[in-house]
């Protein structure tokens, strides 16, 4: 247990006895009951520690966990940039941008609680219990509180990220497929995706329709997967936000950027455009126009370049078909054509050299263990046994060490009352990284190993 989260907990039990005690005597202790909770708070204020993730639970709500990084420096007042985990991992989320919230001067938050498969109403209760716990004790500047979210969390802040309190969203490896209301000069909206990412071509979309908005509302396109990007890659969204007050900072990272997309060569020119693009659209909003905007400028509006960027959307026509005619195959095609077609596109994602053509197929590999996920879950809850296995055996071959397919057997074994098999594959997932925790102590299916002490030391190792 977190050595914050123990002085806490002490804290609150010590202010509990002491409300409980005082109760049964005169009507004049609701004045040193405040007190003692005003002490409470101040004692924990000098727990919080600077330059670290520190991890809490909300003093109010013992339900409420969250991590944040607070910078080292004594400034009085610091933006707060909150950032959604889809699988709960607040932690895990601060860590990768510290060294961003140290160089920006900002207070980097995310929840512990907050998930895929809760409504907007669960996630805005816990951000609501958050900033209540967390103003108490950070000196936050309320007028500065920007939000994102990867994958399904991204989604989520598409909505919540609109309520006034929020003064910019990044959303990451997800679209959103209605135009973004309007708000101000200032609202900003990132929207990022790696040219991998099975999403890629939906937050391409998306973009353009944002774009058509507002030009504060623009893209960011960069080389990876289905995943949080890169701090470097994320750096992109904080001179969005904070680059005012940060010019040196931007011009490198302006100037740095453009010198490498610089070196992509021509058979990629489409990244190098949809790079140019988007720093292009960072130098409008910080009004940065010295080298190499005028560079960029003449660049994209090549003819060339125009030509190359309607061949992109050609073939993210083409992928968005072929995504359709690919969920019909998983109810109709039989496992022969899985393992011609599952081998088609690993080869394709062995090459060295990628067209535009193989970026899709290799998106469509994603896609494919996306629906494997979808229909697997689906089929389990639904106990059809028969097409479970079906699509955790395409599952399998699509991506043989996925902790999420491995979790998924050990359901399934465990509703064959196969508790070995059920065991075992349930920890070669945990050793895989799978994390989810909640969803292993609210499945049924499990019910019958709870008192197996095999399965509580596996469970025991899902951090």
């Amino acid at each position: 247990m977190k050595p914050i989260y123990i002085k806490k907990v002490a804290g609150i039990m010590l202010v509990c006895w002491i409300i409980f005690f005082y109760s049964c005597n005169t009507p004049t202790r609701k004045k040193e009951n405040e007190n003692i909770m005003t002490d409470t708070l101040e004692i924990f204020k000098t727990i919080i520690k600077r330059g670290i993730i520190n991890d809490v639970t909300a003093l109010n709500d013992p339900s409420c966990s969250y991590s944040f990084y607070y910078p080292k420096d004594s400034l009085p007042s610091y933006p707060v940039l909150i950032l959604l985990d889809p699988h709960a991992k607040g932690t895990y989320t601060v860590s990768l941008y510290q060294k961003l919230a140290e160089k920006y001067d900002v207070i980097v938050l995310s929840s512990n609680n907050t998930h895929n498969q809760q409504s907007v109403a669960e996630i805005q209760h816990y951000l609501s219990e958050i900033f209540t716990d967390a103003k108490e004790f950070l000196p936050i500047d309320m007028q500065k509180i920007y939000i994102g979210g990867f994958s399904g969390m991204a989604r989520a802040v598409y909505e919540i990220g609109m309520e006034p309190k929020y003064k910019g969203i990044v959303a990451s490896g997800a679209g959103f497929d209605q135009p973004m209301p309007w708000r101000d000069s200032t609202f900003c909206i990132i929207q990022m995706a790696g040219f991998k990412d099975m999403n890629f071509q939906e937050v391409y979309e998306s973009s353009q329709m944002q774009r058509n908005v507002s030009f504060l509302y623009m893209s960011y396109f960069f080389e990876g997967e289905h995943a949080w990007p890169a701090d470097s890659v994320m750096e992109f969204a904080f001179l969005n936000f904070f680059g005012n007050q940060h010019p040196s900072e931007l011009a490198t990272f302006i100037k740095h950027t453009y010198l490498i997309a610089k070196k992509i060569p021509m058979r990629d020119n489409w990244k190098k455009i949809l790079i140019y693009q988007s720093l292009r659209s960072l130098c409008f909003h910080q009004k940065y126009y010295a080298s190499p905007f005028n560079e960029m400028t003449e660049y994209i509006n090549k003819y060339e370049s125009k030509n190359t960027i309607k061949q992109l959307q050609n073939i993210l026509v083409s992928e968005q078909k072929e995504r359709r005619t690919m969920a019909t195959n998983f109810l109709e095609k039989d496992s022969v054509w899985w393992f011609k077609t599952l081998r088609f596109y690993k080869d394709i994602q062995n090459k060295k050299i990628l067209s535009p053509a193989d970026y899709k197929d290799i998106r469509m590999l994603n896609f494919i263990g996306l629906m494997c996920y979808s229909y697997t879950r689906n089929a389990l809850q639904q106990n059809q046994m028969l097409m479970a296995r079906k699509f955790l055996s395409i599952y399998q071959q699509s991506d043989p060490y996925n902790s999420d397919m491995l979790y998924f057997w050990s359901v399934y074994f465990a509703k064959l009352n196969q508790s070995t098999r059920a065991l075992d594959s349930l920890s070669k997932a945990v050793k895989l990284g799978f994390s989810d925790k909640s969803m292993v102590q609210s499945e049924t299916a499990f019910n019958a190993l709870r008192d197996s002490l095999m399965f509580n030391e596996i469970i025991n190792k899902i951090k």
